[in-house]
């Protein structure tokens, strides 16, 4: 057996036999995150860590990071290791939610952590919202995250306003359409010319676990820059009046130079 199959091969036992004592992490889609490998390397060097990424998508497998190297894997260009062998993943996707365990070669030993990576996203429907037009939005916001913690409870993932105010049912521009399992939507009723922030919180009892903010933004901005080009019109059409006058002007004073009998009292 190759010694990458004997790594996978390990840290997937590992896997199956249950973790319960993992490190769990929370962040918003497009976060920077630091996965900390809680592992004792006395040598502190990586050249003896190895990372294995367990996939919500399709349920696989995959090395990312063996004897200190990050593999040629997707998102590898968004990931290295710090100097305490901890893995970095830049500008998260919800894709790179799961279960992600670090082991540390010790001799002939392995010591291991690992760390749940749930990702909160929120995003409109439709996706390009165009602030010239009249009609409704929907705000999805999902948090992902391995099936090992089970469905969502119900009313852990909410909305609220500016003000803070719980989004429940229909209201004044909004209908909340719930919660199922990790997923919740809210129906936003915009009009032109109005500006207005929802955020989507995970709550666990009476404290915020995560959230993130969406501003819905419809200031018809066409109507500020007809209003700029208006402007200019008019500038540029004082310009050309105040030159017609000066030419006139200058033209009658010449016309009376070159013909002074055409002047009053003779």
């Amino acid at each position: 057996m190759t010694p990458r199959l004997q790594l996978f091969f390990t840290l997937l036992l590992h896997f199956e036999a249950g973790i319960s004592d993992g490190i769990i992490l929370h962040h918003r889609a497009g976060d920077d995150v630091v996965l900390p490998s809680d592992v004792d390397s006395s040598s502190n060097q990586c050249s003896n860590v190895d990372w294995i990424y367990y996939k919500i998508q399709n349920a696989e497998e995959d090395i990312m990071v063996q004897n200190g190297n990050i593999e040629k894997t997707p998102g590898a260009d968004r990931m290295s290791l710090s100097s305490t062998c901890s893995l970095i993943i830049n500008n998260i996707t919800a894709e790179d939610a799961g279960i992600y365990t670090s082991g540390i070669r010790n001799d002939f030993d392995y010591s291991y952590t690992s760390v749940y990576l749930n990702v909160l996203t929120v995003s409109p429907s439709p996706p390009d919202v165009d602030p010239r037009r009249d009609g409704d939005v929907t705000l999805h916001c999902s948090l992902v995250r391995d099936r090992y913690f089970g469905p969502c409870e119900q009313n852990s993932i909410i909305w609220v306003d500016e003000t803070g105010s719980v989004l429940l049912g229909e209201g004044d521009g909004f209908v909340s359409g719930g919660q199922n399992n990790c997923v919740s939507d809210l129906m936003v009723k915009h009009q032109r010319g109005s500006k207005r922030r929802f955020t989507c919180q995970v709550v666990e009892g009476d404290r915020v676990k995560i959230d993130a903010e969406y501003t819905l933004d419809f200031t018809d901005s066409s109507l500020i820059n007809t209003r700029l080009i208006i402007g200019w019109e008019v500038r540029g059409l004082m310009v050309v009046l105040v030159s017609i006058t000066m030419f006139l002007i200058i033209y009658m004073m010449k016309v009376k130079r070159n013909n002074p009998k055409n002047q009053t009292g003779y």
